[in-house]
Order: structure tokens, then sequence, then C-alpha cells
């Protein structure tokens, strides 16, 4: 089912004279800082890259939902989940597979090295500032996975001032029930932020075709807790020690057989201690080293636990060479460490890269340029050389045209490279080159983006069936090519109480052999919000389309087109007391984003904030 706009990229001339009648970002967006782009912080209008953020009032909003389902109100991003918001979930970035997107949490790699995925799911939404999500390939910055694009969770800190204390409260539908207290403050060069949280919900059966031979009529919920805090010191101008400790843990049910009590516990840690440091007026170095984990363990007939730790060490010096121009030299070390009860000792403990990044930023009036260079050395498949080269020029105030072109590529798991009968330890990473171009206009209260992309991903890992490796009946192997190519419009403007924001995406992911769309990638997405301030409230109506996806490689198994409609309300009781209300689903649309698995319908979560 179509449920919106003509596919033809020939309309895009008539939306793209909306863009230029649009009148006149708010001021407070211009002033937003983005540190994904470049590696080091810059304002977001001066990002050449396609970069988006998520800010903390969007986060306060959220409600019931888990970070995937935030993530699916951006541009360019779909989600799709085998049930419940805490069952598997796949993120799709311009169509790229989930496991071409580099997840970090303030800059430190974060997922497992087994399946090639991270637990989204499991990050707290009360930990996060904000998530930056930048769109392309950018290995060139970030190394391996870093195909579709990258989000970087950046937690919260805090500020100088006496202490401020958060706590919520909250319920809804699906006896669901979140709770959640913070402390932050700061005085004498000192900071520091603490936060807590716990929340459960008895769910909805993950399955829901009754003739599955997996369905299972229980309802499958979940229960969560979560501990974060910050620590930062500047012991004299310009130098500070800044300490970050994450913790999150689910337990999540789900339907894995008609008659059994499958659950799954997953826990994902990150803890970091960095040291800033301005050396000279032209000099800044930050070392950081730091940890994340990434533990599954399931409860069923098939019982299985797969844990990867990744140790990272960093030392980034950003240079000034001019007033705007700017060199960054990063140095990495990162050590994966994997355990998986299915290798059952057959595959190696570890692997270890060692990159350096280089990273050049200038201005020359009207021109902008930024130019990317990695080198990786892995352990386990090799060098990987990897680049990017962007170029921008104002057309006037408001307009800027850019062009770029960037490579990237996807480490094999060790799933790919070692599972028993399975993995084959000859395959080579994935490799992607893109181009692109934009438009975009910012102004006073007012913002439009057009970009075209295409990006050709070559030696794709996927299961061959038979395996052309002989004793094998599937196995992993670099037989497939394809292209995610499309294009993207976004709208947005701001009136002294009003915010209204339009974001569609025509987009083509298919194989490059057979032409067929990849599995569960729309071809068309439409996204529009508006938000009110109106006698008090600050009110919200989100409207998100997709048309027809397919489940399968072979495009034969079709998932029909939805299209959902939630609502938002907030509104202070008092000077310490704030009410926010989520209608998620208002008309209750059944649809699937997974062959057979359930999605919530309508439901409503209420949340009490003291914050005096």
């Amino acid at each position: 089912m179509n449920v919106f706009f003509p596919g033809r990229v020939r309309h895009l001339g008539a939306l793209a004279c909306l863009a230029w009648a649009m009148p006149s970002l708010a001021a407070d967006a211009l002033s937003e800082i983005t540190v994904t782009a470049a590696r080091q912080a810059q304002p977001r209008q001066a990002a050449l890259a396609d970069v988006t953020i998520i800010d903390r009032a969007e986060l306060d909003r959220a409600g019931q939902d888990a970070l995937p389902q935030l993530l699916a109100r951006e541009r360019g991003v779909e989600v799709a989940s085998n049930g419940g918001i805490h069952n598997s979930t796949s993120v799709f970035i311009r169509g790229a597979n989930s496991n071409q997107t580099l997840v970090l949490v303030d800059g430190q790699r974060l997922g497992s090295a087994t399946t090639g995925g991270a637990a989204l799911d499991a990050v707290p939404l009360a930990a996060i500032e904000r998530v930056e999500i930048l769109r392309g390939p950018s290995s060139s910055l970030y190394g391996a996975d870093a195909i579709g694009g990258v989000i970087n969770i950046i937690t919260r800190q805090g500020e100088d001032g006496p202490a401020k204390l958060r706590a919520s409260i909250g319920a809804g539908s699906d006896e669901t029930v979140r709770t959640q207290a913070a402390v932050s403050g700061g005085s004498d060069g000192w900071r520091y932020a603490v936060s807590g949280g716990y929340g459960q919900s008895a769910g909805f059966s993950a399955i829901a075709n009754t003739g599955s031979s997996q369905y299972n009529p229980d309802r499958d919920g979940y229960a969560e807790r979560n501990v974060s805090a910050q620590l930062s010191r500047q012991w004299q101008p310009g130098h500070s020690l800044d300490a970050r400790y994450l913790y999150s843990r689910v337990n999540s049910e789900y339907d894995g057989s008609k008659t059994g009590y499958d659950r799954t516990r997953q826990i994902v840690s990150a803890l970091s201690l960095a040291s800033n440091n301005q050396l000279t007026s032209w000099w800044h170095s930050r070392l950081r080293l730091g940890e994340t984990l990434d533990d599954s363990t399931t409860y069923s007939q098939y019982p299985s636990q797969i844990r990867t730790r990744q140790r990272q060490y960093s030392w980034q010096n950003d240079f000034t060479l001019a007033a705007s121009q700017r060199l960054s030299l990063a140095l990495e070390r990162l050590e994966e460490r994997v355990s998986s009860s299915g290798f059952a000792g057959k595959a190696p403990a570890g692997r270890n890269t060692n990159s350096a990044t280089l990273v050049y930023a200038g201005q020359f009036g009207d021109h902008h340029v930024q130019a990317n260079l990695r080198q990786d050395d892995n352990s386990a498949y090799g060098d990987k050389t990897t680049g990017g080269l962007s170029y921008g020029y104002d057309l006037s105030r408001q307009w800027r045209a850019t062009v770029s072109g960037s490579t990237g590529f996807r480490a094999p798991t060790f799933n790919e490279l070692y599972y028993p009968g399975y993995g084959q330890t000859q395959i080579r990473p994935e490799t992607s080159r893109n181009l692109e171009a934009s438009l975009r206009y910012q102004d006073g209260g007012s913002q439009a983006g057009l970009t075209v992309y295409r990006n050709r991903v070559h030696d794709l890992i996927v299961t061959q069936r038979p395996c052309s490796v002989k004793g094998y009946l599937s196995c992993a192997n670099n037989v497939n090519r394809a292209v995610l190519e499309g294009v993207s419009l976004s709208l947005g403007h701001s009136w002294d109480s009003t915010r209204v924001r339009a974001d569609l995406d025509w987009q083509n992911p298919h194989d490059a052999d057979t032409g067929k769309r990849l599995a569960r990638r729309a071809s068309r997405l439409a996204k529009f919000s508006v938000n009110q301030d109106w006698a008090g409230w600050d009110l919200g109506a989100e409207w998100q389309l997709s048309n027809r996806r397919y489940d399968n490689v072979a495009n034969t198994n079709p998932l029909g087109g939805y299209g959902l409609v939630n609502l938002t309300a907030s509104r202070a009781l008092s000077r310490d007391w704030q009410v926010q209300a989520r209608w998620n689903n208002v008309g209750n649309k059944h649809y699937e984003q997974a062959k057979d698995y359930g999605v919530s319908g309508s439901t409503l979560f209420v949340n009490l904030v003291y914050q005096p």
C-alpha cells in the first residue's frame, strides 16, 4: 500500500521551490554544536556533512519510547523491531544494513563484535544529553562499520552552580511504569552528574501471527534499570580531567516457542577517563582511555551467551593553523575481546586495531573544505585506508551548496569469520564509495535542505546457500553488491509559539545484481511534526509514513505501508512540577516492521517531573 506522495524524483522540483519559499533556522539552532562531523566541536551550520542533532527537549518528549523509536522519527532513518521496544531491533540509515552503522557513546565504540549490531534500546534516555546522527560513510573519521553513518550518544554532565535535583515517575498502557532520579551541579572547578532509574512493562505478544511455529499468546514484557555518573575537574584554565560511567541492564521476554518462557538479559556499560589540555594557544590535546561492554544472555530451549568488551585508547591533537584552518591528528588503539557459547573454543579470543586519523578543515571566504584520511591496521583482516573530501560554497548568507566523496568499510564479525560450520576466515571487509551533493538554506526561523547521494557497497557479506566450501551447507561469503541511493528533503520553520518540520525521503537501497530492494527498507518515507505553545501547554503532533517494504531479499514477502500519528503534551503545574504525556499510534494502526511480529497498538504514557 502506498500511503503518501508519488515516488517520482521529477516532483522534487516543486518541493525544492517550497524550500526557496520558506520565509527565513531558529537562533538557538544556529548555536548548536556538533562534535561528530569533524571529530571536534564546531557550530552545526559550519559542518559540511549531513548531521542531525536530537536535543534534550526532544528526549524529554520521548515518553515510553526507547532510543530506536526516537531515531525512527529522523530523516533517512528506519527501524525494524522483532516485537516490543526491547526485542531485537535493526536501525537503517540511508538504507544501509544495521551492522553498517557505527554506534558511539561519548566517542567510544559500543556494540557486539559477534553479531555486528548495538543494543541501542538498552541505552537509557535519561542519561543522554543529545544524540548526533552523521549520515554517509564515515570510516575516514571513525574506522570500521561506518558505511551508512554514525550515531554518537553524548551523555549528560554537570554544570557550574548549586546542586540541581530532577526526579520523575510515569505510568501508562501495558502496565508500563518508569522512574528516574538525577542530581547535578558544580563549583570550584568541579562538575558532577549522577542518575539512576528503573522501568518495567507487561508488554504484548512479540509474535502476532497465531499460525507461526513460535507464537505464544503470553505477554512479553521487560524490566530495566540503569545508572550513570560523570565527574570532572578543571585543575587550571584549559586543563581538566573527566570521568564517565554508564550501566544499563534490561531483561526482556520474547516468543521463541509455543509454550516456553523465553527471555534475554542485555547489559551495556561504558567507562571512560579523559584528560583535556590546552597546551598552547594553538594546540589542544585530548588523551582518553575507556571500555565498553555489550553482554547478551538468552534463556530458552536454545540458551546462548555472547559478550564483547572493547578497550579503547586514543590521543587526539587539534592544531589551529590559522583563524579559519584546523588540523586534527588522532592515534587510537582498539582491543576487542569476545566470548560466545557458540564458538566452543574454536575462535580467537579477540583482535586489535591500531589506527591513525588526519582531519583538515578550512574556510577561505565563501569556500569551505574538509579532508579526512585514516589508516586502520587490524590483526584479523589486515590494513584498510579510507578517505573523505568535502567542498562547500556559500551562494549567499543563507544558501550553501556542498559536494563530497568518501569511502567506508565494515569489518567481518566474529560470527562471519569463525562460527563453526558457517564462518570463513578468508572473507574480506565490505567496502563502500559514496558521492553526494546538497543544497542547504537557513535563516532566522527557517531551514531547508536537499541532499542527493549514491553509495556503492562491494564485497557485501551474506549467507551463501549452498556454500562454495566443501562440507558447508551455508556460510558467510563476499558474494553481493549493493547500491544505496536516494534523495532527502527537509523543511522547517519556527514562529514565536509554533515549530513545524517535514522530512521526505526517496530511496532505492537495492541488490546491484538482482535489482531487488534490500529487506525491510521502504522506498519512500515521510515524517512531519508540529509543536505549539498554547495557554501554558506545549502541544505536539507527529505523523510518520512508510510505503511498502519486503521482509526477504527475494521481495516475495511484502510488508504493507503504514501511517502513524503520535501526540504529545506537557505543562508546568508549578515552579517545581511538570506533567508530560505521550499518546503513540493514536489510530491504533495495525502494521508490521518484520513479518509475523507484533507492534504496539495505541498507548498512552503520563510522566510527572519534579525539578526544583
